[in-house]
Order: C-alpha cells, then structure tokens, then sequence
C-alpha cells in the first residue's frame, strides 16, 4: 500500500460509461497544468482493449520479439509500456513527485470521487461508492424527484454543472488546500 502521507492530492473521476470522465479528466489536467502543477494521469482500462505500441515501429517489433519490457525515450519523453500488471498502489507510488494524480475509473479504490452522472438513474452509483466528494452532472440536482425532500440522501453532496470545468478545477483546488491546513 502507498504511503498516503508521502503521496500528492489524488482524484478519481469515475461514472458509467459515456458520462464524460476521459473530457473532464482533460479538462482539470489543462486547468491543473495552466496553474504550473505538474499533473499525472492514470486511466484504468478495466477490458485490457488498450495498445500503446503499433505495427511498423521499432518499440512494437521488440515487444513481439518478446521482451517483457520496452523503454522509448527522448529528449523531452520517456515511455515504459511493461508485459505485466501494476497495482494501482505501486502506480502512485511512482508517481509520487508529481503535484497531483488524477485517475479515471478505478471505482473501488478508496480515494476522493468525483462521480459523473449524465442520467438521473445514474445517481444509484453514489450508494455503491467510497469517498464520493461530489458530484459533476449532466441536469440540476434539483430535477431529481428525491431534491428537497426530508431526509435528502443528496444534502451533503456537491454539485457541480458538467458545462463548467473550470469551477470545478478551482473547488478541487480550494478543497484540497482546506484539507491540508
């Protein structure tokens, strides 16, 4: 396990499919970046569907050659594309020096959520979810049928409009500031 103590502010952004998780992680990276934070990003691929290496290049011929590892660097770039598993925990690890994380999917981790919903079905998910610190949605809360009344299981959760990234950038960054006062 990770040492928390030593690890920079975590997200995850995580929802169903085609909530807007891969736009909004963009979005808060640029936003992020813009305020000189050097920020990681660690998508999950929960199918295994994803090949960083393609046919014609040199990288890929190694890797079909076997190799359990391939480096590529540049002057500027380092990639590492392993034949393995990494834990989400040994990921962080490694990237530890950065200023902040930022991971899509993952929903079973036990770090801060934004949580994407784009149907008012979709708010099921938050009753399946640890560390949800608010939410970033496609419609108002108060359309929901349960807004308002007593007891609202919502009340003590954020709402953010998925139309303004930005505000949800400078929560996040206020948040986590209050946190760590």
């Amino acid at each position: 396990m990770a040492n928390r103590s030593t690890l920079p502010p975590i997200v995850q952004i995580v929802g169903y499919k085609n909530t807007g998780k891969s736009t909004l992680t963009a979005e808060l990276t640029r936003f992020l970046s813009s305020e000189g934070l050097r920020v990681a990003v660690i998508k999950h691929d929960g199918h295994d569907h994803f090949q960083m290496d393609h046919e014609g290049t040199d990288s890929y011929r190694f890797n079909q050659a076997g190799a359990s590892a391939v480096v590529v660097m540049s002057e500027k770039r380092t990639a590492i594309i392993e034949q393995q598993p990494t834990s989400l925990e040994t990921m962080l690890t490694r990237l530890s020096d950065y200023d902040w994380i930022l991971i899509e999917g993952y929903k079973a981790a036990a770090y801060p959520k934004l949580v994407m919903i784009r149907e008012e079905n979709h708010v099921a998910i938050l009753q399946e979810l640890r560390g949800v610190m608010a939410v970033v949605s496609w419609f108002p809360r108060e359309s929901l049928p349960s807004a308002g009344s007593e007891p609202d299981p919502l009340s003590d959760v954020v709402w953010h409009s998925v139309q303004e990234p930005e505000v949800i950038a400078r929560w996040l960054l206020e948040h986590v500031n209050k946190e760590q006062s």
